[in-house]
């Protein structure tokens, strides 16, 4: 065999030798030195860069502040989303459906088009799409300390034409409008009054006078106050509303139940006459409704000791 050809058969061999000591050298254990070293300290990290141009750390919560600004509201949008406040209602106005309202109607209870008698409570709302309703946000009604706010229903039944004020309707002192509607409230100025406290009124359906808007009502703010009564005088009641005195009386009979002229229905249920009252009304802070009821005080007659009154009635059945 020539020297050549030893060559070319060992050249293969000493090649393979050579790359199993480096592949081992690889995956060799490390040493004692290698150990011992001691770990890497951190590192500060520097801006990205790119071709020598550096990106400000400001930048990214600035995007992401961006991002909420722009995009959030039109999701918000998308989703048909309406946020009410705490001291908010939101009326709804529903701007096209497919049943009509009623041309005798101004309210809308079964999905129809236009305003709408449920009020939207504090939170969020979805669905409420721009393109099919208008929702707006109006503050809650407040009756400050010591007063009362009459109500004008701006729809429902008629009033019969033997009374001036619409009957009282169990409706959580007006906050629920649809079941004023569905129990009857009748349209127009109320015998209930709200007194003092803070509710969720559709101003829609319902117009409240508090003594705040007093005066744009042509009414005076000492309207709207509790009537009070000194403990020396007596005050004599003039009823607006009811049934007509009996013929040849100047005066309505006593009516029990109705605390005082507060509770109206009462007064009317039990068949109380309009106009001048036999029942006095006397020292006491009283919630009485100024369009149901008027009041003249007077000062009580005294007596002094030693003396007798006589009382002549212009009241009851004749001799």
């Amino acid at each position: 065999m020539t020297k050549s050809r030893w060559l070319r058969k060992l050249l293969p061999l000493a090649a393979s030798f050579a790359t199993t000591i480096a592949v081992a050298g690889t995956f060799a254990p490390p040493t004692s030195a290698q150990v011992k070293s001691p770990p890497p300290q951190p590192q500060e990290v520097q801006p990205a860069t790119e071709e020598g141009f550096t990106i400000p750390i400001w930048i990214f919560p600035v995007g992401a502040m961006f991002f909420v600004f722009m995009f959030i509201p039109k999701i918000g949008w998308t989703l048909g989303l309406i946020a009410i406040g705490e001291r908010e209602v939101g009326i709804v106005v529903k701007k096209f459906s497919s049943k009509n309202l009623p041309s005798s109607r101004l309210i809308a209870l079964d999905g129809e088009g236009g305003l709408q008698a449920d009020t939207l409570p504090p939170g969020w709302h979805f669905g409420y799409f721009p393109w099919q309703y208008s929702v707006r946000k109006e503050p809650v009604v407040v009756v400050p300390q010591d007063e009362i706010g009459l109500i004008i229903a701006n729809d429902g039944a008629t009033i019969p034409s033997d009374r001036i004020l619409g009957k009282v309707v169990d409706c959580d002192n007006f906050q629920n409008a649809r079941k004023f509607l569905t129990d009857g409230g009748e349209k127009g100025r109320q015998l209930a009054i709200i007194t003092t406290g803070t509710y969720r009124i559709n101003t829609a359906v319902f117009e409240v006078i508090t003594s705040a808007n007093a005066a744009a009502k042509g009414m005076k703010p000492s309207d709207l106050h509790l009537y009070k009564l000194a403990p020396d005088r007596v005050g004599i009641a003039n009823v607006l509303d009811g049934v007509p005195i009996d013929e040849g009386e100047i005066a309505g009979p006593i009516i029990p139940g109705h605390d005082n002229f507060q509770k109206a229905q009462s007064f009317i249920k039990g068949g109380g006459r309009r106009g001048l009252q036999e029942q006095v009304i006397l020292s006491g802070s009283w919630n009485l409704n100024p369009w149901f009821v008027q009041v003249e005080e007077v000062k009580m007659t005294e007596v002094p000791i030693g003396y007798v009154g006589v009382v002549i009635s212009y009241v009851g059945l004749a001799e």
